[in-house]
């Protein structure tokens, strides 16, 4: 599969589903463009919110890592994690969206302030007067939907 230029293009919405898993497309996104050389500023995998994807489903992170590059489509991923985790999509992937949405905890509060004080300088046409959690950060940096709720 050919990977995007996150130089250019932003990864899938964190919480875009493939195959029933949250945060995989996102992920996917990051390992190709990595691999490809393309991955720009973005965190290399596995980032904190990777490692809490593949902590929630009982992926192990190397493996996952290499059958992304060997080529493999998005549903061949998806089912590759499904033969692998040790918790499916229907048993994790709400507690995952839930997680990923919640308030950041106290103990990295100072960061997470820090880091959107960044992007008000940087793009101070968002509005991140609510924003939370690092994934509502990333969903209105980017651009992708804010879901139906959350604040």
């Amino acid at each position: 599969m050919q990977a995007k230029d996150l130089t250019k293009e932003y990864p899938r919405s964190p919480l875009e589903e493939v195959g029933g898993f949250v945060w995989l497309g996102r992920l996917i996104d990051k390992v190709r463009a990595k691999h490809a050389g393309t991955l720009g500023e973005y965190t290399a995998y596995p980032c904190g919110s990777d490692k809490r994807f593949l902590s929630t489903f009982g992926i192990e992170t190397d493996a996952l890592e290499k059958f992304i590059v060997s080529g493999a489509s998005d549903q061949e991923i998806s089912d590759w994690c499904r033969q692998h985790a040790q918790h499916q999509p229907e048993e994790g992937t709400a507690s995952l969206r839930s997680a990923l949405l919640a308030p950041v905890p106290a103990e990295i509060r100072d960061r997470f302030e820090q880091v959107k004080a960044d992007l008000a300088a940087h793009r101070p046409d968002l509005d991140l007067a609510g924003a939370d959690s690092f994934t509502w950060l990333i969903l209105l940096e980017e651009g992708h939907p804010i879901p139906a709720g959350v604040k």
